[in-house]
């Protein structure tokens, strides 16, 4: 029970915060309303999560969180985080509570989960936070409600001076610091995961999977009851994998591995089942994709051994582990995919030589040498995973081959090598090809037509590749779409419906979070009024890139990039080689392309 004291400090420092929150709930969605009063109750309870608000509020449907986000700017979670940490400047800089109290007093678990999420939202530690505030001589009593503001200004003034060359070498290395503990180093080689666990959530670009609400026991044995009924038929036809995948969709992954450990299988069909849907899921959701491969794993260890021999035990773990492993690939965990395509390969002796197998962890482990950079290395995967691949003549991995050399060649910076095999490919695809795979194909063709300047065929193209992204994409593939339609109108010299489509394309990333693409649309952007001598709306975009930028993965390479780009657009001397330049110093970010179809 908080004293009367306490609640009066809590009450005002949370003041802002709340009234933002009955802001957003005026503008929201009517069917967001209840979720942000109910947000607004209970912002500092403990328990308060995204399952509690989900089911508290009556909320069934799984594209309210995707609402939310597209509403207010954020996913619950993160909503509720930024609601507790403003609050938690305003009692670090106004009161003389203990950091610990006001761990618990906004509802983190110990003091160190509240130091942490202070750290990566604020670039501080909170006693750094009290300090650097009291020197600015805030009172308790008075009016402190610029403090949030003055923290974010800070911090964008320091970088400012920073690109202008006028920051000391500590002063620079601590700016450094703070956006190092903002934005994790995604080279550090852990993302969280260890084996086969579920990865614990990191900062990501992705946007939030959403996580159902906790079951009851009765649920879960209803659940476990029907999947085996399902499951009892043998070989499942399409609405029976949608059932079974409804089914377990339904729960969140703890209830899940606790469901498919308690399963007694008669056939290996709920793994190639949630193979199958590890491969979907991580286009969307990297860090679920390595779920659900585990979930598929796992799988594997309830089939009754009378079923399957050992021999076909051992093919089906090393089929499972080369999936596992390449979900991690995309999920960024390289060392873990490294790990796993050795377990891989330790089931496939045991079980004795298949092609298909060998040919796809072959071809799994060239996209892992593809981001790695070891482009020798990956062309000669490809090359082994043809071999092998050649004695099945499959139309579809013929196709597949032929995007993995092309990936391959654009990542290496010649998008016009790429061509021919993409070009190949279109010959030998149908309407019977799978979606996915037509989809790679020809969003891939459309870029590389627009990278090497053919922007007639690429226009050409533009139709079908939205009739498949139709059927087949995600949002997020849509919004890159009209970035590189926009890239393909600017070529053609038609900059006003070019401008619109990146200027578009721009805002939408920045609202998904996706600020190492928002930082390309600008350079694409600029190219764009550099060439129509637009040099004031340069120096304006030049303003709108400092955040974009400060908000990336990056570190000095970053800064120097931008600081040139800026002192360019103010000498009117933008060129395409400091463009280049710039796009090059983001080289951890992702290209136009889609990932390479698997």
């Amino acid at each position: 029970m908080l004293s009367g004291h306490v609640h009066r400090i809590l009450e005002s420092a949370a003041s802002e915060s709340l009234e933002r929150i009955r802001r957003d709930q005026v503008k929201a969605p009517q069917r967001l309303k209840p979720l942000l009063a109910y947000i607004e109750e209970h912002l500092f309870d403990p328990s308060l999560d995204v399952n509690q608000l989900k089911r508290n509020c009556g909320v069934r449907d799984n594209s309210v969180p995707i609402q939310f986000h597209s509403a207010v700017g954020r996913p619950p979670h993160g909503y509720i985080e930024d609601r507790r940490l403003e609050t938690a400047c305003k009692l670090l800089a106004e009161s003389n509570l203990k950091i610990w109290q006001i761990s618990e007093l906004l509802g983190y678990s110990s003091i160190q989960v509240f130091s942490r999420a202070f750290s990566r939202w604020s670039g501080q530690r909170p006693t750094a936070y009290r300090k650097k505030a009291r020197q600015r001589h805030v009172s308790i009593n008075g009016d402190a409600s610029p403090l949030i503001e003055e923290s974010l200004q800070a911090r964008t003034d320091k970088l400012q001076r920073a690109l202008a060359g006028e920051l000391s070498l500590d002063e620079a290395n601590d700016l450094i610091a703070q956006l190092r503990a903002m934005y994790p180093d995604p080279d550090s080689g852990n993302d969280g995961t260890n084996g086969t666990e579920a990865p614990v959530a990191k900062p990501s670009l992705e946007p939030a999977a959403v996580v159902p609400a906790s079951s009851s026991s009765a649920d879960l044995w209803e659940t476990k009851s029907r999947i085996e009924v399902i499951l009892g038929e043998g070989d499942l036809d399409a609405e029976q994998q949608e059932e079974a995948w409804r089914l377990l969709e339904q729960h969140n992954w703890h209830e899940q591995s606790s469901l498919i450990r308690d399963l007694r299988l008669m056939s290996p069909a709920l793994f190639h089942l949630l193979r199958q849907r590890s491969r979907l899921i991580g286009r969307d959701h990297p860090r679920r994709g390595v779920q659900v491969a585990d979930l598929a794993l796992k799988s594997l260890d309830v089939i009754d051994s009378s079923v399957l021999d050992k021999s076909e035990l051992a093919r089906l773990k090393a089929q499972a582990w080369a999936w596992l492993a390449h979900a991690r690939t995309l999920a960024g965990d390289l060392r873990g995919s490294q790990q796993g395509f050795a377990t891989a390969e330790r089931f496939l002796e045991l079980a004795g030589d298949d092609a298909l197998v060998r040919g796809d962890i072959a071809l799994f482990q060239a996209a892992l040498r593809r981001e790695q950079c070891r482009f020798d290395e990956a062309w000669n995967e490809v090359e082994r995973a043809s071999q092998l691949y050649g004695e099945l003549d499959r139309s579809d991995l013929e196709v597949t081959l032929l995007i993995a050399k092309a990936m391959i060649a654009f990542e290496e910076g010649d998008p016009e090598k790429s061509i021919p095999f993409l070009e190949r490919a279109t010959e030998l695809v149908d309407a019977s090809t799978d979606g996915f795979l037509r989809l790679a194909l020809f969003h891939n063709l459309v870029t590389c037509y627009a990278e090497t300047g053919r922007y007639s065929q690429a226009l050409d193209l533009l139709p079908q590749t939205r009739q498949l992204l139709g059927r087949f994409g995600r949002a997020g593939q849509r919004i890159r779409l009209r970035w590189l339609e926009g890239v393909i109108l600017r070529g053609r010299g038609e900059f006003e419906q070019a401008e619109s489509a990146m200027l578009e394309s721009r805002e939408a990333f920045t609202r998904i979070d996706d600020h190492p693409r928002a930082a390309l649309v600008c350079l694409d952007l600029a190219n764009l009024y550099q060439r129509q001598s637009r040099w004031e709306e340069l120096q304006k975009l030049t303003a709108s890139m400092v955040p974009i930028f400060g908000a990336l993965e990056q570190h000095r390479e970053a800064f120097v990039a931008l600081r040139l780009f800026q002192r360019a657009c103010e000498e009117r001397a933008l060129t395409s080689v400091v463009l280049n330049q710039a796009r090059r110093s983001l080289q951890r970010i992702p290209s136009r392309s889609l990932a390479a179809a698997s």
